[in-house]
């Protein structure tokens, strides 16, 4: 009887930490042990500098380590399906930009997630500025100008971008459709040699990211117009929409590029809302907008869930009708 009696409360006792296992998380334990905040490209980038301030502030709100890890390839899709196949506690996090959930999933064949329903969406953490520069000696001052000289001549204007189906592919698609013109592309394995190749004169533009900023700075490269708005640190230069509209084609809207936090799905509505607020108190301090906006990006203004899933959705169904419009696929 004793036998019995010991093994029953040996079993339930198993079966107790088995369940405990596998129950997610609750906002009054979590976090009890470190975070991974998983980082889609490899170390050295913009992504990875925006994970690592994030990182070291949530941390200290959340009494628990915040751990960066890098898993780079195809184009961001490795990570977002590591995660999004993670047990759903909480103890495992996506830094995504909005191309990896929202038009990549329309490029690549095989993508084995559905970024609207596969994700539980934490928040926003910034909008990130995206420029248009020429050489510095260009005779080119604005976007205006662009259009006129791509109209000029068929393949005239040639653009760099990271890649086919990227945001700068996109960009100059949209521009070559909008201005009727005929732009030369030229896609490079990121973005870095082709903003080299505008200040060496080998192109006529890029719509960069912010990593271009220096070399505006320098005097190697002229910026023409900034998307989404324009950028106290490129005062005099333009935001997209009047610059557009300056140039006639004010129906052009390149696409804009954001970095969320997500988890897989089925995370606790109480965990998701413990996270959303550490990003959102994050995002709130002075030296970190100080820092991002530094760097050409804009720290979200709603880091709410709800936001996020809401964005994700939404610039899904629109490049997915865009990249249509525009026949851009990968083959």
């Amino acid at each position: 009887m004793k036998l019995l009696r010991k093994f029953v409360i040996t079993f339930a006792g198993a079966a107790l930490s088995v369940v405990s296992a596998v129950v997610p998380a609750r906002a009054d334990t979590f976090p009890s042990r470190p975070i991974t905040l998983v980082v889609p490209f490899a170390p050295g980038g913009f992504v990875h500098a925006v994970a690592l301030q994030i990182s070291d502030r949530m941390e200290k709100i959340l009494g628990q380590p915040v751990i960066v890890q890098n898993r780079a390839g195809a184009n961001g899709l490795v990570a977002a399906d590591h995660v999004s196949r993670a047990a759903p506690d909480g103890y495992t996090i996506l830094i995504p930009t909005a191309s990896i959930l929202t038009i990549n999933p329309h490029l690549y064949k095989n993508v084995a997630f559905d970024p609207r329903t596969d994700f539980s969406p934490i928040g926003l953490v910034v909008n990130t500025s995206n420029i248009f520069v020429v050489n510095a000696s260009s005779a080119i001052d604005d976007l205006k100008g662009l259009v006129a000289a791509a109209r000029g001549k068929a393949q005239a204007v040639s653009y760099g971008s990271s890649g086919n189906g990227s945001l700068q592919h996109i960009a100059g698609e949209q521009l070559q459709r909008t201005a009727k013109a005929e732009l030369l592309h030229v896609p490079y394995k990121g973005i870095g040699p082709a903003v080299v190749d505008v200040v060496g004169e080998q192109l006529t533009f890029v719509f960069s990211d912010a990593s271009a900023l220096a070399q505006i700075k320098a005097g190697r490269l002229k910026a023409i117009a900034v998307s989404p708005a324009s950028l106290d640190a490129l005062p005099g230069v333009p935001g997209i929409v009047d610059a557009a509209k300056a140039a006639g084609i004010p129906e052009f809207t390149p696409p804009a590029l954001w970095y969320g936090l997500v988890g897989p799905k089925g995370m606790p509505s109480d965990v998701v809302a413990k996270l959303s607020d550490a990003l959102a108190r994050a995002l709130a301090e002075p030296s970190l907008r100080e820092r991002f906006a530094a760097d050409g990006a804009l720290p979200a203004t709603d880091a709410s869930a709800a936001y996020l899933g809401g964005l994700i959705k939404s610039d899904y169904e629109r490049y997915g009708q865009l990249l249509k419009q525009l026949n851009i696929r990968i083959e």
